[in-house]
């Protein structure tokens, strides 16, 4: 009788047992996902954060070729947004508390960006505007021409200060990879297997000096490797070359703020991974730019 109550005793046991490691086995699982799908979460918000200094990069490089007087702090700045980057990039662990430290300090970066690039604006419109006075003081010095070319030169210099001042800037340029769902309606997609179009974003600043009425703009993607995507022909920018572009559009501009999309769908080339360039022109001229990256699916996903 005793061995019967023994043995019961060892079963009764055992099931709580084998009860025990199933349920610990289930509790483990579940971590191990919450854990996979927490650390891809941060390793995209990693990429968002290279992408994001990426752009500042090349908006610094811009300015760096316009402007000769805020050339070095301009690139005193660019280097350290590329300190910053290297060091983002390098990481190898990323957690909750560096993702907020990082964005904390790229919009700092960004309001200084923004006063820098308003001051390189603005100077580099006074610098041409104090050449074209230069020629026309000097012209006037040396030549002492008649009244009515006196006339005719104070014009030129006149139509020379409205297109300086007059040209139309972008303040951002915002590129999305997209994917069409199944109910119709486009979702973004940063997978290269999935993306099927391309939404350019970007904002025409107002100037109250520019020429109102409809202006062109043409938006250029190119693949990692430089291949123009679904190229529709060329057009001449400002300096005379020829240049292909993926998208044209011709937008009526009021001289106030102006938010511009360009969606491009119908792409023949197949997406694959890796760093796409995105330029916008508006008006024959190279007003900015930006990159996107697409990866590969895992597990189709």
């Amino acid at each position: 009788m005793g061995e019967q109550k023994s043995s019961s005793n060892k079963k009764i046991l055992t099931g709580i047992l084998i009860a025990l490691l199933v349920a610990l086995s289930i509790y483990t699982f579940r971590q191990n996902s919450k854990f996979k799908a927490s650390e891809e979460f941060l390793k995209q918000e990693k990429e968002q954060i290279l992408g994001s200094l990426t752009s500042m990069e090349e908006k610094y490089d811009v300015a760096i070729a316009q402007n000769n007087s805020l050339a070095d702090e301009l690139t005193v700045e660019r280097d350290k947004i590329i300190a910053f980057k290297d060091s983002v990039k390098n990481l190898k662990n990323t957690n909750w508390a560096l993702v907020r430290r990082y964005r904390k300090k790229i919009k700092d970066l960004e309001a200084k960006n923004e006063r820098l690039f308003f001051l390189n604006d603005s100077l580099t419109i006074a610098n041409n505007l104090l050449e074209v006075e230069k020629d026309s003081i000097t012209g006037k010095l040396v030549e002492q021409t008649s009244f009515n070319d006196t006339l005719i030169a104070q014009n030129m210099d006149l139509s020379k200060k409205v297109e300086i001042g007059g040209a139309l800037r972008v303040s951002t340029v915002k590129a999305i990879p997209m994917r069409l769902k199944s109910n119709g309606k486009y979702s973004e997609t940063n997978k290269a297997q999935k993306a099927q179009a391309i939404r350019v974003n970007f904002r025409i600043v107002k100037n109250e000096i520019a020429t109102p009425g409809d202006k062109e703009a043409y938006i250029i993607i190119q693949n990692p490797k430089g291949t123009v995507l679904s190229e529709k022909g060329t057009f001449t920018a400002k300096n005379g070359e020829e240049i292909a572009f993926t998208s044209q559009d011709t937008f009526d501009y009021q001289n106030n703020d102006l938010d511009e999309v360009m969606f491009v769908d119908k792409i023949p080339q197949k997406f694959v991974k890796g760093t796409y360039t995105v330029k916008v022109y508006v008006e024959g001229n190279l007003v900015g730019a930006t990159k996107f990256e697409l990866k590969d699916a895992f597990l189709g996903l």
